[in-house]
């Protein structure tokens, strides 16, 4: 018997959706991912939801059914695998990934949730002019919902990254779908907060400039601020702050950035052969494009993109704003609004914390879904099945009828 709304999450990962969810007032009740190093994080995090490791294309969705012993789902969540269209990676549009909607649209279908919420990469927007966000909003329209999409910003949440991912947001009930105002701005907007910044996030942990091997240690000082006071919530010590060691030649470059710069700040007399040439354009001069190559972080901004190859300072933007060393574990949990008792177990842990959704950001949007629930009328879309020419019976199955 709950009186708080259940949910479940589809392609769950480490539970960066599920955590946020759950800091809104939502119950996850049942979750899966095929990879077993995340749903064992997972579980050991949510120890009140149902995980299960396994490829979602071999889901029943009477597993789910059973899961919820009689609870109507409120929310059907998830984030389908996206390389196939992600802006970091090449883009082909015949990837098998690409349509693991599919699987989210079936499980849908058979649970009937009141609202679903899927979450991607901006690129899906744009990649072959929209053609899979379109793919996905009329797949939701022909299961007798009405849905919209919106890119949001994670900085905009509270999340001291620019993140920006596009979410979907479905109901079969006459609700108005609108999506979370930004709590936070960069200009400090009138009623806004400021952004949470690299340096908020992360003043309070030890330098590991002498040993960057610490898989257990203290804070360096007491929490400043509300996001420390945050993610230090229920922590008495640090865990995974260690880092990779540099490359001599990764070390020579690091050297020369300057804290918000990146590879274009190195003199060009000190980069190897093929970062001169990656520096000039066809006519000879220097490039003047922007490259977060190398790019070490500033303490005064949000971070960029925090990606699974954040380990890597050559891939991107992940040089510690003051020490010569890539991001630890825990700096890049941090980055991603996870708190520091969220523990992450097994191996992968970059693919892990990088391929996460944002808890604080999963927070906004569920809050916003909740306030949405709660409003009135609160009845079924009978205005829009009444015009389309579906023939499937779109009754909620009577095994999810929710306990009062």
């Amino acid at each position: 018997m709950t009186t708080r709304p259940a949910c479940v999450d589809l392609f769950c990962g480490s539970g960066g959706l599920s955590e946020g969810l759950k800091l809104a007032g939502f119950l996850p009740i049942f979750a899966i991912d095929f990879d077993k190093n995340a749903t064992a994080t997972y579980a050991k995090n949510h120890p009140e939801t149902v995980v299960i490791t396994k490829d979602i294309a071999a889901l029943d969705p009477g597993e789910i059914i059973d899961a919820a012993k009689a609870i109507e789902i409120d929310l059907l969540a998830g984030g389908p695998s996206c390389q196939g269209y992600s802006t970091h990676g090449k883009r082909k549009a015949e990837d098998p990934r690409n349509f693991l909607f599919e699987h989210f649209i079936r499980i849908a279908k058979a649970l009937r949730p009141k609202w679903i919420l899927i979450e991607n990469v901006q690129g899906l927007l744009t990649y072959n002019q929209g053609y899979f966000k379109n793919v996905i909003l009329t797949k939701l329209q022909a299961l007798g919902y009405h849905a919209n999409a919106r890119i949001l910003c994670a900085a905009d949440y509270g999340v001291p990254q620019f993140r920006r991912r596009i979410f979907f947001l479905a109901t079969r009930m006459d609700v108005a779908i609108s999506f979370p105002a930004p709590t936070h701005s960069e200009n400090e907007k009138e009623g806004l907060l400021p952004y949470v910044t690299v340096g908020d996030a992360l003043g309070d942990l030890p330098s590991l400039s002498k040993s960057i091997n610490s898989s257990k240690n203290g804070y360096a000082s007491k929490p400043k601020g509300d996001y420390q006071n945050y993610v230090r919530a229920g922590s008495s010590f640090l865990s995974l702050h260690d880092a990779r060691k540099l490359s001599t030649q990764a070390m020579s470059i690091a050297s020369h950035v300057k804290e918000g710069s990146g590879l274009r700040s190195v003199p060009v007399d000190f980069l190897p052969e093929r970062f001169k040439k990656m520096r000039r354009i066809s006519d000879g001069s220097l490039r003047k494009d922007c490259t977060t190559l190398y790019y070490r972080l500033s303490r005064n901004h949000p971070a960029y993109t925090i990606t699974c190859n954040f380990r890597n300072i050559a891939s991107g933007p992940f040089l510690h704003p003051l020490e010569n060393r890539s991001l630890s574990y825990r700096e890049a949990a941090r980055l991603m609004s996870f708190q520091d008792s969220y523990e992450f177990i097994g191996s992968s842990l970059a693919r892990q914390i990088g391929n996460a959704v944002p808890p604080l950001m999963a927070k906004a949007v569920g809050e916003h879904i909740i306030k949405l629930l709660n409003s009135k009328p609160h009845r079924e879309f009978e205005s829009y099945l009444a015009t389309t020419a579906l023939t499937e019976n779109f009754e909620c199955p009577a095994t999810l009828r929710k306990i009062a």
